[in-house]
Parts: C-alpha cells; structure tokens; sequence
C-alpha cells in the first residue's frame, strides 16, 4: 500500500508478501544477533533432536512481519509497537514462506491498527501466528511528511489551529447517567461544554439526560461503554470525534459499587473488579485522549477520587479505598509528565456524597459523618460538580496535580 493516509485503511484490508529462506538469511541473522544455537547451524548436532535438520530462528522467520508492515501494510512511516506472536511449526533453509496481515481493528482516536498476522510455508502450513499493534504516525513530529513539503504541513497546522480555537471543547464524563457523573454532565453542558454521558447500563437516564441538556440549548450525546474494555473506550472517543471536532477534557468518574466485608474475607477478584473499573477505566480513556491533547498542546483530566485516602480510612472497604488512592498516585504522575506539554490533570475528592454509591451505608454512619463535618451536611453532587467545572475554566489555568477535597471541611 505504502501511503500514510489513515483515512484509506479499511477492516478486512491485507497484504502478502514471501519469501526464501536462505543460508546466506541464517548466517546474516546469527552475525547481527550473536544467537549461534547449534540447533540452527550444526546439522550433526540437529540430527541428534527430535528435528533432525537445522532449524531457522524462530525470529528470522517472524522478522518477516516487520518487512510487510514497513512496506506494504500500511506502509511507510508505520511504527510496529506490539507483537503477540505463536510459533506452530519449524521452518528450514529453503522454504519459501508467506506472510500475510489483515486488518482486523481500527482506532480513529488513537491512529492505531491491529492486524491478524500470519505465516505459512510453501505446503500452506501454518509456521507462526499473531497480533500486531501499528501506530500510524501522521503528523510532522513524527517524520512522515517530508520537511520540504510545506503545503501539506500547512494544512496540519491550520487544521490544529481551527480545532485549537473551536468553541466546540467537548468533555467526556465516564459513569454519568447517575449520582456525581450526572450532576457533572449537567453543570458543565449549563456552562456552554458539549458533553458526552457515557453510561454502562442505564440508557433510559442517559438519554433523559441528553434531552434536558438539549432542551435547555446545550449539546450532548449519550455513548454506551464499559470503560474497563479497551475497545468500549475507543468507540466512546471515536463517537465524541464523530460528533465534535475536538475534545478539551475528560472526567473520570465511573465506580464500582462499595462492598463492605472484613479484610480476611476480601478474594483478590474483588480488588480486581474495583480496580478494573476506576483505575483501568481511567488509565483507559486517559490514554486513548492523550495523543489528540499532545497535538493541541492542552487538554485536562479530572479524576474524581474520595477523602478515604486521606487520615484513617473507612475499615471493610479495602478495594474501594485501594483503588481511590491509586488514583490519586496517577493523577499525580500524568501531571507531572504532561505539565510540559499543557496538560493539566487534578483529583476531585468528595466527602461522604448521598448517591446510589452509599445506598447500603447505615443512615447511623451517615448521621455521624453529617455531625464530624464543620459544616453540617454531606456533600452534594453539585458540590463536586461546580469544582469540576471550574477547573475546566480558564480560571484553573495554573492548578494541576492537586487532590481538592470538596467535603465540607471534614478533611482539613
């Protein structure tokens, strides 16, 4: 194919090349490596195995796929980045193999393809099979479009400049057809932001949601997906791009339901499925956005964390407050990585918050935490939400890395 329109790559697309596989590959292969295993060069000591005759390395053979990605599919420019890879069957000098890649996903977010590679001999047997990950690299920054061609490098800067002043800053918020999500998809489409609710199970709250922020003159639009699953979080994206130009800023807030039990009797799953959802889900989206934040050169992230990492933590929640704190770790990291590059990530943290989340919580708990608060209340949704929407303001311009506690002073 040998083109770097992104565009053109299509699921289905694939590309073959072959091959002979040669003494002079073998030699060349063990003088770059230094792997002179008698297995692929000694034929008396082969004849002893249960081979019999040399074998390639398993790797000469495999390298292959790196020749077909470079130059066919999809061509210059490709940067091959991951590799699950089986070997079947041996291969020997002299057999001709052939090597096939076809699109099996695509992410528009991310510029990203997963080809299903494999390669057969000259009899049709199967010799290796895998997945490759190919980032596509389009941008001058990454080399592709050649320095001299400045009309094409015109048009990218153009085009980022119109995305960079579109009035169109759209804001996904994971786990927001109910509680704190809901409240934040609400405050910030009041404040002019498209927002984009994404809900995993309660479509008939997302979409009411949608309707009332339409209603009222904002854009909105409800997206299904599981934030835990990588492909949900691309189509969540894909979806947002589809429907916006660009987006400014995301809000992770999807949770799993608090569990309540003695730490003896917590199974690892259950950290897992907590984990799987607030940390994954996070690590999720906030890597599929970062690379379209990069080329803006802004983009904010919020994480919506809990005061249960700060002073002595709740006992029987250990995976809930397992999780809150590792959040808390990598809103930290991502800030103090992407800060250069204008991108600003912080924590919200809410007290004890009435929502479906605390529904099983004695009301006694709830009256004591209400009473231990200086202000006399337990945190609203909104409360969290005009927080949220005011680091997304320009008024936030120079807050990152910080966990804001937004529970009525009981955390001082």
């Amino acid at each position: 194919m040998n083109n770097n329109k992104f565009e053109l790559l299509t699921i289905g697309m694939e590309a073959k090349i072959t091959h002979k596989i040669t003494e002079k590959d073998v030699s060349t292969f063990v003088d770059l490596t230094g792997d002179n295993n008698p297995l692929h060069v000694d034929r008396k000591f082969a004849s002893k195995t249960t081979f019999k005759q040399p074998v390639v390395h398993g790797m000469l053979t495999a390298s292959f796929i790196s020749t077909i990605i470079g130059t066919k599919l999809p061509g210059a420019g490709a940067l091959w980045y991951e590799q699950k890879i089986k070997f079947i069957n041996p291969v020997r000098v002299g057999t001709t193999i052939t090597v096939i890649a076809k699109i099996v996903h695509k992410s528009l977010s991310q510029k990203i393809i997963i080809l299903d590679t494999k390669i057969f001999d000259d009899n049709n047997k199967p010799l290796i099979e895998g997945e490759a990950k190919v980032k596509i690299l389009v941008d001058g920054k990454s080399g592709i479009i050649p320095k001299n061609d400045k009309s094409q490098q015109s048009k990218i800067i153009a085009k980022k400049i119109k995305k960079y002043n579109d009035k169109d800053k759209a804001i996904i918020i994971t786990g927001s057809s109910r509680g704190i999500g809901y409240s934040i998809a609400k405050d910030l489409a009041l404040n002019g932001y498209p927002v984009v609710v994404n809900y995993l199970n309660n479509n008939i709250v997302a979409e009411d949601l949608v309707a009332q922020i339409k209603k009222i003159g904002g854009k909105a639009i409800a997206v299904k997906g599981d934030v835990s699953n990588k492909y949900d979080i691309e189509n969540l994206v894909e979806k947002t791009f589809s429907e916006y130009d660009n987006i400014y800023g995301i809000v992770n807030n999807a949770s799993g339901s608090i569990e309540m039990k003695d730490y003896i009797d917590f199974e690892w799953e259950d950290i897992e499925k907590q984990f799987n959802t607030q940390l994954k889900g996070s690590f999720n989206l906030s890597q599929a956005v970062l690379s379209h934040f990069l080329d803006m050169e802004e983009g904010v992230i919020v994480n919506i964390a809990s005061t249960v990492v700060d002073n002595i933590p709740p006992a029987k929640w250990l995976p809930y407050n397992m999780a809150k704190a590792a959040l808390v770790a990598e809103t930290k990291t991502l800030a103090n990585e992407y800060g250069p590059k204008g991108i600003r990530v912080n924590c919200v943290s809410p007290g004890m918050t009435p929502t479906d989340l605390i529904a099983d919580i004695p009301e006694k708990a709830k009256i004591i935490s209400r009473m231990q608060t200086p202000l006399r209340r337990l945190t609203e949704p909104q409360d969290i939400a005009n927080i949220v929407t005011f680091l997304f303001s320009s008024k936030a311009n120079f807050i990152t890395g910080q966990n804001i506690r937004v529970s009525g002073g009981s955390i001082m």
